[in-house]
């Protein structure tokens, strides 16, 4: 026996604590599954088998439509108010009724309209030239290599080098079929022409392809457009120069006439030609395809465009080298479907990787590895399951996805713990008679496992759940998602892995490749050098903390505030996020259509009656309307308010001032782009429906002084209504004449497109301040108004973000420690795990800013929140076997050793199959994949770093004093 004890170093309980185990539940209940083995699999099994069967059948696959639908926020004053906007404008009308008692016809669905297969070209004056530009393919080419002050009409054959890309882009796979042709009844048809920089030189130059184009062609169209650009730029050169009214010269007196060479040099200026005033910059052009959204999936899947091998050969053997650096084809959305099918490769790769793992460190053991997947594949089909079935949610966010590669680094780290502790627990002696050899294994085992594991488990539900903390539609669903998994997870542990080690796992069996001698070197050494781990905590957390937040490297995203749902290097992402970067037309295009519409409300009070667990993309009913009962337009003081709101209306913050002439909407030009002047209308005034007209239409149905008179008064209200060119605002009840509302628009000089997070929170903050110092007058009929910007939907969203993620963070890290504490009762280790995860956390958050250029957008704040759950493992783990220790000394020191040597190699090992599952899928074009990939590898090496050697370092550095009071009376018992 003493032999077996120098030899063997890693037992977890001695001959002496035997007696007192064969007398608890544990040891009881590990008998009778023993001594039932064959009763206890069949109805294990049978229960896994009929909860996946009943899954399967029960279950319908998600739609991935719109990637982005559920980020939104419910409950929120801001999504309040939209609610209550949305059902004023819906369960209103803008025109009094004309017959009493009418109910509102519902809204349809509107038809989709067929696919227009040509678009009219510029030539033809058409006034729909923006929308066209806007559905259309682009494609963004770039000078690579190249000096930057060369541009493509300086650079010999480097227009021609566009023409001959141009081409080979027209031959790519699907592009002559999926094309829109210049003729809808020839078959034999051509595709209509690229919109390019080569195609606008050799039109304007009078020729009839860009291949007979010279570079004294071009040197012609470069000094037109240095001598244009600035007269385009100011509007003075636009489209009505060319009318036939009069010479170009007299309708445009003020630009040169060499500028009126051609229609289409206002083409090159809007879509290829540089963004800036000058032509400096100018190594970056845009392609305009006749590609339609409809067709654009095709495209992208029959020609792969987002193969960097197809977008390298389209530019290779070039006179001058050119990059493809961004792609729209109008498939954002769906190209989320394409890529979870896709990306099912790397998830397969991840398995494949963890499989292998496991053979290493098991020995060879396919059990492990058959249970490892089954319990992968069950926790997800039976979570989806209850999650569409039982709780009846009706949307699957496509984030909700993470949860596979979640539990795919998670799901083996239960089952290895389980694996480990069976096969390090020492033989029975022979004094327990009554009892079998496998029973006191799996009672020990179970001892040491089970409050390990639900430790574990419960640390990362804790995580997951604390997200419930958010008001994001979709981050409060994978939270339960995900949720459901780990729990399912748990359950299939509990359930199978006690059977499967009985059945498949020998006890005598070595399947650990062991190195025992390095293994306690390496133990020792930890414990050798334990005093440098304090410092090197502390330093890691200051370090991290000025850089994360005083050196301002962790912040929000610039441009765009939606979601990003592929990589940065996607092309279609980059032209996301670039695409105003590279073309005056989309530049123009992007601030225009992302001017901020502000809404004054009246009439109905904040209430958001809609729930995240029922909430649908498609509700199109907005019944639920909340009226202002103190609602009151008619008084002499609302109607004297309002003649002054109207005149501080002027002096809105940003107000945007539009041209007062009515603009041509017929060439590519910004003013077509303009809202109208009269965006924002008061009620009052002669020339539109105002309360004066709606007071006198109430006085003449008892003067009858005017023909409208003669009918009732509703007529009478649609007679001054429908003289209006302008909205006025007045909501009117469709079952009676009624005012019940007042809506008051204005349009604020403020653009989503190029707008930072900060920026929109300086406006909200003005807004929101200069309307609630006008408001403090109103009369109580007025007072209970609003304001409300749809457009500031999703700054709503990182407004809870900002809220979210301090909150979850702070009470995740609580919780793990308040774990380890449970699990011990030793508050110096609960504070140095608490200290560890800190450390961990703020190392992992510095490497995914510096290496993965992470922000704080909506997916990276919802990872975050769980990197406390995960990374505390190893702190339970080693605690746990650090106060179970049974040495006969109380030092720390030794008993950290101890720990090292005993679940040191599960510890390693959960954390190496976590962190290579996650590695596995980092080139997954899914950004969401992607991101939990490099989180995965990173948080896993960091805790096992400071939540693993640094915690046991700093916990050997404890006086002996500190030992816990019931430790040494468990001790005494023992003995």
């Amino acid at each position: 026996m003493e032999e077996m004890d120098t030899e063997d170093q890693e037992p977890l309980h001695q001959v002496n604590a035997t007696s007192c185990c064969a007398k608890s539940f544990t040891l009881m209940y590990s008998s009778w599954l023993s001594s039932h083995l064959r009763i206890c699999a069949f109805v294990a099994g049978a229960f896994l088998l009929s909860s996946l069967t009943v899954s399967l059948c029960f279950s319908e696959l998600p739609e991935f439509d719109d990637p982005a639908k559920e980020f939104i926020t419910i409950g929120t004053p801001m999504a309040a108010r939209l609610y209550q906007l949305k059902a004023l404008q819906y369960n209103t009308i803008s025109v009094p009724s004309m017959h009493q008692n009418i109910a509102r016809t519902p809204r349809s669905i509107p038809a989709v309209e067929e696919i227009r297969f040509c678009f009219e070209l510029p030539d033809q004056q058409s006034d729909q030239l923006w929308t066209r530009f806007a559905s259309m393919g682009k494609m963004v080419i770039t000078l690579h290599d190249i000096d930057t002050n060369q541009t493509f009409p300086t650079v010999p054959g480097a227009v021609q080098s566009l023409c001959h890309l141009q081409r080979r882009i027209e031959q790519l796979p699907g592009y002559a079929r999926l094309c829109s042709k210049a003729s809808l009844f020839d078959p034999h048809s051509h595709c209509c022409p690229v919109w390019s920089l080569p195609n606008f030189v050799a039109s304007i130059v009078r020729k009839t392809s860009c291949e007979t184009v010279t570079s004294a062609d071009v040197a012609r169209v470069h000094s037109l457009v240095q001598v244009c650009r600035a007269f385009f730029l100011s509007g003075e050169l636009k489209r009505s120069c060319w009318d036939a009214a009069s010479p170009s010269h007299w309708l445009c007196p003020g630009v040169p006439r060499e500028c009126f060479a051609h229609p289409h040099l206002l083409l090159l200026l809007a879509i290829a030609g540089p963004l800036d005033t000058g032509t400096s910059a100018w190594n970056s052009t845009l392609f305009v395809l006749p590609v339609w959204p409809q067709v654009g999936l095709a495209l992208w899947r029959d020609a792969s465009l987002d193969n960097p091998q197809t977008l390298s050969k389209l530019t290779e053997n070039l006179t001058v080298p050119l990059t493809i650096e961004a792609i729209d084809l109008g498939v954002y959305n769906d190209l989320s479907r394409y890529y979870l099918l896709s990306d099912s490769v790397w998830l397969a790769l991840g398995a494949g990787c963890l499989a292998v793992l496991l053979l290493i460190m098991t020995d060879g053991c396919v059990s492990i590895v058959a249970v490892t997947f089954l319990a992968i594949a069950w926790s997800l089909v039976v979570a989806y399951a209850l999650y569409t079935r039982v709780f009846k949610i009706p949307s699957f966010p496509l984030i909700n996805m993470m949860s596979i590669v979640l539990l795919l680094g998670l799901g083996a780290d239960d089952i290895l713990v389980f694996f480990k502790v069976w096969k390090s627990v020492q033989p029975v002696p022979d004094d327990v008679k009554s009892l079998t050899d496998k029973s006191v294994r799996l009672a020990t085992t179970l001892n040491h496992a089970v409050p390990s594991v639900c430790l574990t488990s419960l640390s990362t539900l804790g995580g997951l759940l604390i997200s419930l903390n958010s008001d994001i539609v979709a981050v409060k669903r994978f939270s339960a998602f995900a949720s459901l998994t780990v729990t399912c997870h748990m359950l299939y542990v509990f359930v199978t892995v006690p059977v499967a080690l009985l059945l498949f796992i020998p006890p005598t069996r070595r399947t650990c490749l062991r190195a025992p001698q390095k293994r306690v070197s390496l133990a020792a050494l930890i414990v050798r050098v334990r005093f440098i781990f304090p410092f090197l905590t502390l330093a890691v957390i200051g370090v991290s903390i000025y850089f994360l937040f005083f050196a301002g490297r962790l912040t929000f995203p610039a441009g765009s505030l939606q979601p990003a749902f592929y990589k940065e290097t996607h092309p279609t992402e980059v032209y996301k996020r670039r695409g105003n970067e590279f073309s005056w037309a989309e530049n123009t295009l992007r601030r225009y259509q992302g001017l901020v519409t502000v809404h004054m409300v009246w009439g109905v009070t904040e209430r958001d009656p809609r729930s995240h667990w029922t909430w649908v993309p498609q509700e199109d009913t907005l019944q639920h309307i909340a009226w202002d009962s103190d609602f009151d337009i008619l008084s002499p003081e609302a109607q004297s308010w309002l003649r002054t709101f109207c005149t501080e209306l002027t002096k809105m913050p940003r107000s945007f001032v539009a041209p007062q002439i009515p603009v041509r909407r017929s060439y590519l030009e910004a003013s077509s782009l303009l809202p109208v002047s009269s965006s924002s209308r008061c009620p009052f005034g002669r020339d539109v429906f105002s309360i004066g007209d709606y007071m006198a239409s109430i006085d003449c149905s008892s003067v009858h002084t005017s023909p409208c008179c003669s009918n009732d008064t509703a007529a009478c209200l649609a007679a001054y209504a429908l003289k209006s060119r302008f909205p006025t605002g007045l909501r009117f009840s469709p079952h009676s004449s009624k005012v019940v509302g007042l809506l008051i628009s204005a349009v604020a000089n403020v653009s989503l497109s190029n707008a930072t997070y900060s920026e929109m929170l300086t406006y909200t903050q003005e807004l929101q301040s200069w309307f609630s110092s006008i408001l403090s007058t109103a009369p109580r009929g007025l007072s209970r108004g609003f304001v409300v910007s749809q457009e500031l939907a999703a700054f709503d969203t990182y407004q809870d973000l900002l809220k979210f993620l301090p909150l979850s963070i702070a009470l995740s890290v609580t919780l793990a420690a308040s774990l380890v504490y449970l699990s011990t009762l030793n508050l110096p280790l609960a504070f140095t795990s608490l200290v560890s995860v800190m450390a961990s956390l703020l190392l992992c958050c510095l490497f995914l800013v510096a290496f993965d250029e992470w922000t704080l957008g909506i997916v990276e704040v919802l990872i975050l929140s769980l990197s406390a759950g995960l990374a505390v493992d190893p702190c339970i783990h080693l605690a746990f076997a650090i106060v179970r220790s049974t040495q006969a000394t109380l030092e720390w020191s030794q008993r950290c050793r101890t720990a090292l040597e005993t679940v040191g190699c599960a510890v390693t090992g959960a954390a190496l199959s976590t962190a290579i599952a996650g590695s596995a899928v980092i080139p997954s074009s899914l950004k969401c994949y992607h991101q939990m990939g490099v989180f995965l590898l990173i948080l896993m090496t960091s805790s096992l770093a400071f939540c693993g050697a640094a915690f046991v370092g700093c916990v050997a550095c404890f006086p002996n004093k500190c030992a816990s009071p019931c430790r040494s009376s468990r001790r005494e018992n023992f003995s």
